[in-house]
């Protein structure tokens, strides 16, 4: 199966698609290459229907929907107001609870909310809306997914931007625009002047911390919460967006969770306890850049917290190119063994999580940057050698060719701090 079936397949089981999803979005906005596949869960980008495509994506073992309560919606009975752009005034709004999944938001009351055919999935929509909410596009319509993996994922799309929602939880947002005829971001059609459909969409990846609620114990660990802003009018974006908003805003844990970095009680990780991996593959987002991405092994020893910091330096013969950023440094804290790529039937699996790093080169294919060479060090003493990329072999409408468009490099982690 090519990689772009596997993107299909997630993409359509993550929005639970009634009917599926015809001409998913992002099918084309990233290209990988690489000599050695890597499977990937499903990590917290697969929902997104307008930012990236994951670099590889199948899921490590099915699950299974959990015994547990069913969601519930109540009336709101306290007025309050969410700060959002424009203010929304939120008294009177209900509230829906799912305690499976560990998860409760706010909604209009004059909205309909309806779960989707996969676990732990809502959508709701304007009850003018209604009928055609669930459709692909929809005239507008918000919809929700707890219990993902690590809210990081995999394919950095230019223009996101990090944030944290008021009761702390951290997020990655992205915003873009889709041509419904070819379904890329960013794209009109041009077999037919003047008759391109344009969606706008939105897309939250929110950080949910460590719990085993809703999910087997074997993804007991960091979870995210994904949220996707759908229209296809923009004067339905204009008028329901600032709702839309104060619905992520207004989400909430029902209990409370440990942090997605771990247990910093633990002892700290011994040098020989622990291996970067990269899988020697790399990704392609956007017109011009370059993704790199991998984890991190565990070698045995005992449980134990790592906090460590990995250097991303990019040389020619020896000597470091003059590119802003250059060397790039990311942190990286997680829990051993929990946090760790494991090895199933030969195959390494990467489900998500705080010990998966991952750098982006923008611009790389400037002048005076040819034949480069990068290497990954970390401070175990471990420096590994990735080599020097190279165009898709087929670039896609969204990766057209490697040339110098004249606009600055650069080299940094992911995600944005």
């Amino acid at each position: 199966m090519s990689i772009e079936e596997r993107v299909r397949r997630v993409l359509a089981e993550a929005v639970a698609a009634e009917p599926p999803l015809r001409g998913a979005p992002l099918d084309h906005a990233l290209r990988r290459r690489g000599r050695r596949p890597v499977l990937v869960g499903a990590v917290a980008m697969a929902l997104v229907l307008a930012a990236v495509v994951a670099l590889a994506a199948v899921r490590g073992r099915p699950q299974q929907p959990p015994a547990g309560p069913t969601p519930t919606t109540t009336p709101a009975t306290a007025p309050t107001t969410t700060a959002s752009s424009p203010a929304v005034a939120t008294g009177g709004w209900r509230t829906y609870t799912d305690a499976a999944h560990n998860l409760r938001f706010r909604y209009p009351p004059d909205w309909v909310l309806r779960r989707r055919n996969q676990e732990a999935t809502v959508t709701l929509a304007p009850r003018e809306h209604a009928r055609r909410m669930l459709a692909w596009p929809p005239p507008f319509a918000v919809t929700v997914t707890a219990g993902g993996s690590y809210y990081v994922g995999e394919a950095p799309e230019p223009g996101m931007t990090a944030g944290r929602l008021p009761g702390g939880q951290a997020y990655l947002r992205w915003e873009s625009e889709i041509d419904l005829n070819t379904g890329l971001p960013g794209l009109t059609t041009t077999t037919a002047p003047g008759a391109a459909r344009r969606a706008r969409v939105a897309g939250y990846s929110i950080d949910w911390g460590r719990d085993c609620k809703g999910v087997k114990p074997y993804r007991c660990g960091p979870h995210g919460v994904l949220v996707n802003i759908q229209a296809t009018d923009p004067a339905l974006w204009q008028r329901h967006l600032a709702a839309a908003e104060a619905i992520v805003r207004s989400a909430r844990p029902v209990t409370p969770t440990r942090p997605s970095h771990g247990d910093r009680s633990r002892p700290a990780c011994r040098p020989n306890q622990w291996r970067v991996i990269w899988s020697e593959e790399y990704g392609f987002a956007g017109p011009q850049r370059l993704f790199l991405g991998g984890g991190v092994r565990y070698l045995g020893g005992g449980p134990c917290h790592l906090r460590t910091r990995l250097e991303l330096l990019v040389e020619r013969d020896g000597r470091q190119l003059p590119l802003p950023g250059n060397p790039a440094t990311r942190t990286l804290e997680g829990d051993l063994p929990e946090d760790a790529i494991t090895r199933e039937d030969g195959s390494l699996v990467m489900r998500g999580g705080p010990l998966f790093w991952s750098f982006i080169w923008d611009e790389w294919c400037n002048k005076g940057l040819e034949g480069p060479t990068l290497r990954l060090s970390a401070p175990n003493g471990q420096r590994l050698r990735i080599g020097d990329p190279a165009p898709a072999a087929t670039p896609s409408p969204a990766f057209r060719a490697c040339q110098d468009r004249g606009r600055p490099s650069r080299l940094a982690p992911w995600p944005p701090a």
